[in-house]
Parts: C-alpha cells; structure tokens; sequence
C-alpha cells in the first residue's frame, strides 16, 4: 500500500515547460519508462507543427484565398422601373427584392424602395453620429416562437449590410462584422466600393489610407489575405476545399453530429459526389453557391430560418424555376409534403383517352382527384395545370403563416408548365 502512494505521489520536472507535474502528466516509453516532456508540450508542439504546415499550405493554395466578387442577380428579383415608376439615379442602378423583407428592394446603390399600400416609394434612411452609416427601418419575416407563426419585426440595419448581402459575395460573414467604402466615404454605397471585413482588417486599411490618403482594391485584398490580419482564432485547415473538393468549415467550433452540419454536408454531396450524380444524374448540373461552400456562412442562414422541431426539407426551386444554385437568394425549408406537391413524385399526373374524351385525375399521396374529362388532349393538359395550380393555391392559403410569406407568395404564383 505504501509503495502505490508513493508512485501515485511521484513527480517529474517537464523538460520544455519546467513545471513539476505527476508521471501522469508524461507518456510512457515501452510501458516503463516515462518522457521527458510532458502531454500539454507534446500537444501544443504537435499543434504548433500543424499550424505550421497549414500556412505553408495557405501560402500555396491560391484556393483558400478570398476575392473580390460579385453575385449574379436572378432576373425575376428586380423590380423594374416600368413597374415602380422610380427614377433610376444611374443607368446600371438595380433594385433587387429582399426575400426576408416586407415589399422591399435594395439597389446596387445602397437606394431602397418599399411597396405600401399598393405604391412604390423611395424610403427615407438615417445616419447614424456613432459609426456614420446609412440605416433603414424595415420590416422583417421572423418567426416567433410564442406564436409558432411568422410575421414581421422591425429592424434598423445598415445600408451597406443589405448590399453586401444582396450583391457582393462575402466569404465569411461570421467574421466579416465591418465594412470598408472606397474612399472612406459612407455616403457611397455603390457595391463595387464595398468591401466586407473583419474588425483587424478594417483599422489595417484605415492606416493605410490614413499614411497616404488613398487605399487600393489590391491593398485591400492583401490585407484582407495576410495572415496577420485573420481573426484571432483563424486557422488555415479550417478554410481548406476539403469536402468534394469545394467545402470547407470557416470555423473552429462545428458540431459535425449536429442537423446544421449535416444539411451543409448533404447538400455538397449533391452537388458534387460522382458516385451520387451515377446513382441520381437530376443533380448532375446543380452547384452550391460560394458563400456556401464555407459551413459557417451556411449555419448563420440555418439558424434564421430553420423552425426548431420541424421536419422539413432543404428546397431550392419553389422561389426560383431557372436556377441550379443552393443559395440564400433560391433556398427555403418545406415541409417534405409542400416540397413533393411542386415535384412529380409528389403529384402524380394522368391523362387517359376514352370513349367520351380524355380523362384526367391526378395523384396526390396515393390519394385520387378527379379532374375532368376534356375533348382534345390539349385541353386534358391545360385542365390538369389550372386544377393543379388551384391545388397549390388553395394550399398556400392554408399555409399561410406557418411558412415563410416568401414561400407564401411563390405558392400563390406558381405556374404549372404543360409537358407531355
């Protein structure tokens, strides 16, 4: 007894650190002698190694490194202005509709207009005496938790934030907190003087411009690409295209068992798994947005529109029909039924001649609807869309609040194509 107190009491002066620490802080060599340096030094030397390769691998993988780009606005987001009767203020000014927003459009430009009470109108903004920024009150599609319903909340927010969102792609929203304007004018808010940038990177270009009176796109980019300037717990293995070649974490902090990063990981294996493209070729010609392809960026979106306890799927054609691309601007969660409704699967049409004509029902969940009985094939098709239609119509207003208005709207315009 005495012996195995004493053994448990023994120490051993860690070679690297210098600390006193119990033989159970050391490793074992052949099961009988113990190391020199203790498991925290071999730790943070393994770490320290690893890092290290990182930024040699950093250095190398031009990859990993952020540009400067700009997003492909979907044609059926903007508002033109036949329709609102507003003046543009330069001929390239677009405004872009917000989908998390209440009858809203951001242009390129930092202008808003909002629909009220059926008219188009340029609405007012403030700055502010803390950081000078242009803000907005708008509206937004919350949901509200108390309720289980959506509706809206007000909300003051920055016009550079909403055309960084709208128009530039921004590779780490989780950190980019802070916005350069060119110049340093935060009047202009024109999207191709906008830069997204964490807080280290900001005061780093703000010396720049400071010493010499101008900063270039170039500089910028350098800066927002040095290490020096990454965010403190920024490491180069977190930002490497590891998953099908495109995905990466963004983040030291993801929780690989958790549904955020399992939609995240299926929705890239969709898009970019061969052996998934053999076994389903419908995704074949579908991709994943840049934004995206960072998990972080992707769990920031997860976490504003996902309803906890839901069961829903992860839909990226009921908002835009032309569109291959998983992204903020084309994706809503559906319940499975709402999603298999806009689908084949989901219902089942058939267009059968007879005697009296060409009848048509159609299946929904193994259920049968009658549709008519029509004299040309023809019009058996156009009968089957504007019943079907009908269907989707009449199933959006009993959704209504339950679902993003967003997805409310898309279901009340969706438009039925007639294919054999």
């Amino acid at each position: 007894m005495f012996s195995e107190n004493k053994r448990i009491e023994e120490t051993k002066i860690c070679k690297k650190c210098g600390r006193k620490l119990p033989l159970s802080k050391y490793n074992r060599i052949y099961g009988k002698n113990w190391t020199t340096t203790c498991k925290d030094c071999v730790a943070d030397a393994r770490m320290k190694k690893c890092y290290e390769n990182g930024l040699a691998l950093y250095n190398t993988d031009k990859s990993m490194r952020t540009k400067r780009k700009f997003k492909k606005i979907t044609p059926s987001r903007v508002l033109t202005k036949v329709v609102s009767g507003i003046e543009r203020i330069a001929t390239d000014e677009r405004f872009v509709c917000l989908l998390d927003y209440r009858n809203t459009w951001i242009s390129n430009y930092g202008r808003v207009i909002i629909k009220m009470d059926g008219i188009y109108q340029l609405l007012r903004g403030s700055y502010l005496q803390t950081d000078k920024e242009l803000y907005y009150t708008l509206e937004k599609n919350v949901y509200f938790k108390s309720k289980k319903m959506w509706g809206y909340k007000k909300q003051k927010i920055k016009a550079s934030a909403l055309v960084i969102q709208t128009f530039i792609v921004n590779y780490d929203m989780q950190n980019n907190t802070m916005c350069w304007h060119e110049g340093n004018n935060k009047k202009d808010n024109y999207y191709k003087h906008l830069y997204p940038v964490t807080a280290l990177q900001y005061g780093a270009i703000q010396s720049v411009y400071d010493e010499s009176g101008v900063v270039t796109e170039q500089q910028i980019m350098d800066i927002v690409n040095a290490v020096e300037y990454k965010p403190e717990n920024w490491n180069p293995w977190y930002f490497r295209r590891t998953y099908e070649g495109v995905g990466y974490l963004g983040t030291d902090d993801a929780d690989y068992n958790s549904d955020e990063y399992n939609r995240w990981k299926n929705m890239i294996q969709r898009c970019y798994n061969q052996k998934i493209h053999n076994d389903k070729p419908y995704y074949k010609d579908k991709f994943v947005c840049e934004e995206w392809h960072n998990f972080a960026n992707f769990r920031i979106w997860y976490r504003e529109h996902m309803i906890p306890g839901e069961k829903v799927d992860l839909d990226k054609d009921l908002l835009c029909k032309e569109s291959n691309m998983y992204s903020p601007e084309t994706c809503v969660f559906m319940t499975h039924y709402l999603n298999t409704v806009f689908e084949d699967r989901g219902i089942k049409r058939t267009i059968k001649e007879t005697d009296d004509g060409f009848r048509v029902w159609m299946m929904i969940l193994n259920k049968k609807k009658d549709i008519g009985i029509f004299e040309t094939k023809e019009e058996a098709y156009k009968g089957f869309s504007s019943y079907k239609e009908d269907y989707i119509s009449e199933l959006a207003e009993s959704c209504k609040g339950k679902v993003q208005d967003c997805v409310y709207h898309a279901m009340l315009n969706w438009k039925v194509e007639i294919t054999e």
